[in-house]
């Protein structure tokens, strides 16, 4: 697609992968609106780097059906969703607490199920839209003390794989993102402390693969793309 006509949602876009990657599909020409769930880092940001700002949880069902609402209003127009928002929680099997389990997957299966219902709406009305969940390589093989997590991001996978069957004759292209280790605040919100390892990824090299596959002809659309660090350390 041309970035130019491109209007986008991101969902976790006040931090990380999803404000770099509304930086830089910005800097194409796209117009962009980030939510998130804390007002203040969300205006921060947007003001940062040019982005609208609506704040939502993704959680709560009437926040995302006004979210996509006002998104479709404020642009004029939708066409992008990437379905960002997400975060971790690892622990053993044999300790997994069902409060922090619960809203965990609230937060990254049932969020991302309720902003792409609402955005597909519009999508299959216009007959146009793209979606790209970003999963991670947690949801392609599972680890000690992933469960919880890895769970979550295995599920994006079969999310994908059916809306992408439900939606290809719409003209709506779903695509899945599925970064490794990316120096994020993701580690320390996950209480692992901050993780600035020089060797891993970062958010600029996954928003980089995103902007590139929005960017292909629509006409064809990669599947999914799988981002790992070359020699992480």
């Amino acid at each position: 697609m041309d970035l130019s006509k491109a209007k986008v949602l991101i969902t976790g876009g006040s931090s990380g992968i999803g404000k770099e990657t509304a930086r830089q599909l910005i800097i194409k020409g796209a117009k962009v609106v980030i939510c998130a769930r804390q007002e203040a880092r969300l205006q921060s940001a947007a003001k940062e780097i040019g982005a609208i700002p609506i704040r939502a949880d993704v959680k709560n069902e009437d926040e995302v059906r006004a979210l996509v609402s006002q998104v479709e209003h404020e642009m004029n127009g939708y066409n992008v969703l990437i379905n960002n928002a997400a975060y971790g929680y690892f622990s053993p099997l044999t300790e997994v607490d069902l409060e922090s389990l619960n809203d965990m997957i609230a937060t990254n299966i049932i969020g991302t199920i309720l902003v792409a219902r609402e955005s597909a709406k519009i999508f299959k009305n216009q007959k146009y839209g793209n979606i790209i969940n970003i999963g991670s390589t947690a949801g392609k093989k599972g680890f000690a003390g992933g469960t919880p997590y890895a769970a979550s991001k295995f599920a994006i996978n079969g999310l994908t794989e059916c809306w992408r069957s439900e939606l290809r004759s719409y003209n709506i292209r779903v695509m899945q993102v599925n970064p490794s280790e990316v120096v994020t605040n993701f580690a320390a919100n996950a209480g692992h402390g901050q993780d600035d390892n020089p060797s891993k990824l970062r958010p600029e090299d996954i928003a980089r693969v995103i902007s590139d596959l929005l960017e292909m002809n629509d006409r064809g659309f990669v599947t999914d793309a799988t981002i790992w660090a070359t020699n992480p350390k």
